[in-house]
């Protein structure tokens, strides 16, 4: 038995994020170092009070409260600073550990030194960007710092080939609506099966057996970075997200725009660039033609079986977090 690790996971039904599971699922797996045990968190008005009032009077950041500390290592997946997930587990333990995602700019001077406020050893830090602004512009904090991209688990996911495909077109989550207005008449007009969120249909998708048999189904997937998307959110933090591995995992052509950080992850460019002005033309073209972008999509299958699943960037923290414990 190794040092006891607990996984500390929301219990709500606010959000389903497969990143989160998938990575869990990797680190139950790994029967060498941890003895890993999922913790459901119970999310409560006093964890959500109590954390407002820190970023209200950051004097207090400085503390490090300790109940007591027990030899045990506690891990959060969080989406920015959902640091409720931390409570109370954190003052239990000085061996607290962070994957975060969707780190936005405008929450970085309270997000930042909370780390410390939480005795978080470690932050991994899902965007390139994030990490180096938190290496140039946070030297003071305690906590530790390593990027580490997004990342699955290939077998999740499943593909048809692609005679078998039904779904032309496919567009999920974030919508780049522009780029789907110029996009969603032309496909309509050519008889295309186009398959996207509308009002009365927020979530496409009941679970996620129903998405990935979509994915499976999908020849195209629709793939921008948020700060295109939702710039008003994520201002200038450009990043690979989930949902790029998803659509090659199913061995779907991802037509879209290159994350600022995917290039060096990937050694070359994974995505057939958006033409916006001739973005009704490009995506029709590229159907008809769709045969000649086979070797591209098995490219980007074999790289992310080989390169880009959770157990690829486990290994990785695992390694940080053994170095500091």
């Amino acid at each position: 038995m190794g040092i006891k690790m607990r996984l500390l996971q929301s219990n709500d039904d606010e959000y389903f994020l497969d990143c989160i599971d998938e990575l869990y699922r990797t680190i139950e797996q790994d029967s060498a170092g941890f003895s890993p045990q999922r913790i459901l968190v119970r999310f409560s008005r006093f964890k959500t009070f109590l954390v407002r009032k820190l970023i209200l009077f950051p004097k207090l950041f400085k503390l490090q409260p300790k109940i007591y500390d027990r030899q045990v290592v506690n891990f959060a997946s969080m989406i920015s600073g959902d640091f409720r997930l931390l409570i109370p587990s954190s003052f239990s333990s000085s061996n607290n550990f962070i994957y975060m995602y969707d780190v936005w700019p405008r929450f970085h001077s309270w997000i930042f030194p909370l780390l410390d406020f939480f005795s978080v050893k470690y932050v991994f830090f899902s965007s390139k960007q994030v990490w180096e602004i938190f290496n140039e512009k946070y030297g003071h904090i305690k906590c530790k710092a390593s990027w580490v991209p997004e990342a699955l688990i290939a077998g999740d996911y499943s593909y048809k080939s692609y005679i078998e495909r039904t779904i032309d077109v496919l567009e999920f989550g974030r919508m780049y609506d522009e780029y789907h207005e110029l996009i969603k008449g032309t496909l309509a007009l050519n008889k295309k099966n186009h398959v996207y969120r509308t009002p009365d249909k927020y979530f496409l998708f009941a679970d996620k057996a129903a998405f990935t048999d979509a994915l499976a189904s999908s020849k195209i997937v629709i793939c921008v970075p948020s700060n295109i998307t939702n710039p008003e959110r994520s201002e200038f933090i450009s990043s690979m997200t989930l949902r790029y591995l998803q659509a090659m995992a199913s061995r779907c052509l991802v037509v879209g725009s290159l994350p600022s950080d995917m290039e060096e992850i990937f050694g070359y460019n994974p995505v057939v660039e958006i033409d916006m002005e001739n973005a009704s033309s490009q995506i029709i073209e590229i159907l008809d033609n769709y045969e000649s972008y086979l070797p591209l999509i098995e490219r980007n299958y074999k790289e992310v079986l080989a390169k880009h699943q959770w157990q690829n960037r486990w290994t990785i923290m695992k390694a940080k977090i053994e170095e500091v414990l």
